[in-house]
């Protein structure tokens, strides 16, 4: 969204959420945004929705929410697709908001695996009291089942050859647990179907391969399916959870937090993979469809030849799967608080930022801080004279720390003026919500923290690194002349643009001072978050990554490393140069990663297929290296400059080329021209092609 328009349409947005017919009218805009998506013509989208005005429906607010969930599924058209699994959405069907909705989290399939919803249904009866949580999941429960009732009752007049199949599997929801692989992804699939219709976003899918293991391992041993019927079963489930696409996505096309977490390192050392782990991998990389998208749990334990697969699988472009250094990341989740199991358990929110599967409300995503705002708000506003009186690094050091203080305190007052939505269904998932009777809005998850993403730390490093440098230690340049040109946005003054955008001491460099400046910063930033707990008792965690490095940079003047006026920040942890990768490498896993500061920590590299493909055992024995050195997290855009130009201006020469945007991969023809350009710039800055 135009940040302009963005400005505008943020309170116009709250302001309408405190009446019921406001309420409608930005469901309707969104709902108008989506068709935009699906038809990708103003005047379809537009005619579309005019002729299907009257299947537009809304539940009544004045309701309890289990209640609203069941009336919301009544209504629900039921779509049965001619063949695959049963998955639709009715894009008109809209649940009524009363704060903001839950969303951003991977709930946990194995509940629904093992239970039936008669299971769910005596958990409530057997309360030893009856309250507002028991009144919502037994409202709800019996929507579930009526719904499950009328798929049934679809699909007996359908003319599918195979509907006696799928009867059978939405009649076992109602009253068994799950006994086979086929019926357990349909199982995900309806309850994942049953998460998008009820307004949240952002689901991700766990730990499949862990989740699903036996019920594969004993339909292998009996007889019953083969390794490679599972395989297709495993295309099937991909291409039903890519079905929607354009409804799912938030931001952009593509952002539909759909990741699929697969393989990991147990308590014990050692690491958990099996044949589930190979075939989805291999099926996405044979698919290569944009979404859902993988996270690869690694470790030094992880086996070579799994290692390769992730790599093949990166080399096609498709952007799976990320790598997730459980080395690093669990022990970080203990030290901040989590329970040994859980924290190896860990899965990811719609991105990268790790989380308790079933235990927590935890929303990982809710907002950002920009580390260069506090930096240029004190030049874009501080007087000559102020100026003039910052006469060491330090004190300008002291007094940036100071400003992102501010931003700090700013940030805990809009999070703790949050309500949220109430939401028996996510309660459903979550232990202690059944066994606390009390809803995930109210604090009933074990987990209950918030976390927040950040952006532009390499432009705030190489800006404060450039001031130290060109200003009080080789005296090159005044302070005061030097926020001048910035302030001019450089005009005319090349000769500064280039000193400031080519030190050669800069964010990613294995230097010491860079390193330290960068730890400086996140620890305190840190400090500023330290004893605060929300209403429920949770911390704040943050991470170096985060979406909003184009539209939070288009909102920031110039700044002292050769950015200029609204200019795209640096993407998460990268250097997007030409030289040795081992250097960022080396760098990522230097940085501190302590206390919170754990909350997503990607490190971004870019580099052509031919690269990967003519240094494949190279590059294999680089990602094991680095996975002992350290770093966090890693994701690869694998794509070469001159493919990208030509789908920039020949888009029919490559309509399935797919690049990673930020935690999502995307096809690139549905990307707005800015990130088109950006990811060209990254491009040809790695191969050398262009200056730094």
């Amino acid at each position: 969204m135009n940040p302009i328009v963005k400005s505008i349409a943020k309170p116009i947005y709250y302001k309408a959420q405190d009446n019921a017919l406001g309420k409608k009218s930005i469901s309707l805009a969104f709902t108008y945004r989506k068709l935009l998506r699906k038809f990708n013509n103003n005047k379809e989208a537009g005619i579309f929705l005019a002729k299907n005005i009257n299947k537009v429906y809304f539940t009544n607010p004045k309701i309890n929410k289990g209640r609203q969930i069941r009336d919301l599924l009544q209504n629900v058209e039921i779509k049965i697709p001619d063949e695959g699994f049963i998955f639709f959405l009715d894009e008109f069907k809209n649940l009524s908001e009363d704060g903001h909705i839950i969303d951003n989290i991977s709930v946990d399939y194995s509940r629904i695996l093992k239970y039936s919803i008669r299971d769910y249904k005596e958990l409530n009866l057997n309360s030893d009291y009856f309250n507002d949580y028991n009144k919502n999941q037994t409202d709800m429960l019996g929507g579930i089942e009526l719904f499950i009732r009328k798929i049934i009752k679809e699909l007996e007049k359908s003319q599918r050859d195979d509907k006696e199949k799928y009867i059978q599997f939405f009649e076992d929801i109602i009253d068994k647990p799950a006994e086979h692989f086929e019926e357990s992804l349909q199982r995900i699939l309806f309850f994942n179907q049953l998460l998008w219709q009820t307004g949240h976003g952002l689901n991700g899918l766990g730990r499949l391969d862990k989740i699903l293991g036996d019920y594969y391992k004993n339909d292998l041993k009996n007889g019953m399916i083969t390794k490679d019927e599972s395989y297709g079963l495993i295309k099937s489930f991909l291409k039903s959870l890519h079905s929607y696409y354009w409804y799912k996505s938030a931001a952009l096309m593509g952002d539909t937090g759909q990741v699929i977490i697969l393989g990991g390192k147990e308590p014990d050392g050692t690491y958990f993979k099996n044949d589930l782990t190979y075939l989805f991998i291999e099926a996405i990389r044979e698919l290569q469809l944009p979404d859902p998208k993988a996270l690869l749990r690694i470790s030094k334990n992880t086996p070579r030849d799994l290692t390769e697969l992730a790599l093949l699988t990166i080399n096609t472009g498709c952007g799976s799967p990320l790598l997730s250094n459980d080395d690093i990341v669990i022990d970080k989740m203990i030290e901040f608080g989590y329970d040994s199991e859980d924290a190896h358990n860990y899965v990811v929110s719609a991105c990268w930022e790790p989380s308790a599967v079933g235990k927590g409300f935890e929303q990982n995503n809710i907002n950002f801080i920009s580390f260069l705002k506090p930096l240029n708000k004190l030049f874009d506003k501080s007087s000559d004279e102020f100026i003039r009186g910052i006469n060491d690094f330090d004190t300008l050091f002291e007094i940036y720390k100071n400003n992102l203080k501010e931003e700090a305190d700013n940030l805990i007052n809009v999070l703790d003026a949050i309500e949220w939505n109430e939401d028996p269904l996510l309660s459903m998932f979550i232990d202690d919500c059944n066994q606390k009777q009390l809803d995930i809005s109210k604090g009933g998850a074990k987990y209950n923290h918030y976390g927040i993403t950040t952006v532009s730390l390499a432009n705030t490093v190489n800006s404060l690194y450039n001031i130290k440098d060109l200003v009080f230690d080789n005296n090159k340049i005044g302070l005061l002349e030097l926020n001048e040109i910035r302030k001019d946005n450089f005009k005319d003054n090349e000769n500064v643009l280039n000193l400031l955008k080519n030190n050669s001491k800069h964010f990613g460099c294995d230097d010491e001072e860079i390193i330290n400046i960068t730890n400086e910063i996140i620890c305190h930033l840190e400090d500023c978050f330290k004893g605060y707990a929300n209403k429920f008792g949770g911390k704040i965690k943050f991470g170096l990554s985060a979406p909003s490095y184009i539209s939070a940079g288009q909102e920031i003047s110039a700044s002292f490393d050769g950015r200029r006026n609204g200019e795209a920040f640096s993407t998460h942890i990268s250097s997007d140069s030409n030289e040795d990768y081992t250097e960022i490498m080396r760098f990522a896993s230097k940085i501190d990663y302590d206390g919170n500061k754990f909350n997503g920590n990607v490190l971004d590299l870019i580099a052509s297929p031919n690269f990967i493909t003519d240094n494949f055992e190279k590059f294999t024995d680089f990602l094991e290296i680095s996975t002992n050195l350290g770093y966090f997290q890693m994701q690869m855009n694998v794509v070469d400059s001159k493919t990208l130009i030509e789908a920039k201006e020949n888009p029919e020469l490559h309509p399935n080329l797919i690049v990673r945007v930020w935690g999502f991969s995307a096809y690139f023809n549905d990307l707005p021209l800015e990130y088109k350009d950006l990811l060209i710039d990254r491009a040809l800055r790695n191969e050398g092609k262009l200056a730094i």
